[in-house]
């Protein structure tokens, strides 16, 4: 009985790391085509490709590696800024540069996830024109889902593809 029970709570551990790791971050329900905007903001936004079509839109041409690959594309959507500022983002004014503390970090249906410092995208900093993408070429990203664009990185690791959750916190 007791190898039994071990067998079934080993199992379940197994299970629930799997679950964890792998699953997709979405909520119960969530259409896989709605990106979700949550955390330190003052409304929770969950937005369709349409409502992000919507916003006022960026295109930015974009050289990185994938892998030893070189890439060029153009992506064209609404700035991470605008996209984050719509949930209205819930700093301290009584700590200067609170926004400073804060990262969003973007996550894909796969689980993958990557994260930006808020002074990346500030104005009053990098201003950094980091995109959530609807388009890749001129063509629309439809199943694929809308793509987290970091131009100047090198390599394409916070490229999130199928974005189903920005996320901003206090790091």
């Amino acid at each position: 009985m007791r190898l039994g029970r071990f067998v079934a709570t080993a199992a379940t551990a197994v299970a629930l790391t799997f679950t964890a790791v792998g699953a997709a971050p979405t909520e119960a329900g969530q259409r896989k085509d709605v990106v979700v905007v949550r955390g330190d903001v003052e409304h929770r936004l969950k937005l369709t490709a349409g409502e992000l079509a919507d916003l006022p839109q960026v295109t930015v041409t974009v050289k990185f590696l994938s892998g030893s690959t070189p890439q060029t594309h153009t992506y064209t959507g609404p700035l991470l800024l605008d996209v984050i500022d719509e949930a209205g983002p819930d700093f301290d004014p009584a700590i200067k540069n609170d926004e400073l503390a804060h990262v969003v970090t973007a996550t894909g249906s796969d689980g993958y996830r990557a994260t930006v410092a808020w002074g990346e995208l500030d104005p009053d900093f990098e201003n950094k024109q980091i995109v959530v993408a609807i388009t890749e070429d001129d063509v629309a990203l439809g199943d694929a889902g809308p793509r987290l664009v970091v131009p100047g990185d090198a390599r394409g690791g916070r490229y999130v593809s199928d974005v189903v959750s920005l996320r901003l916190v206090d790091a």
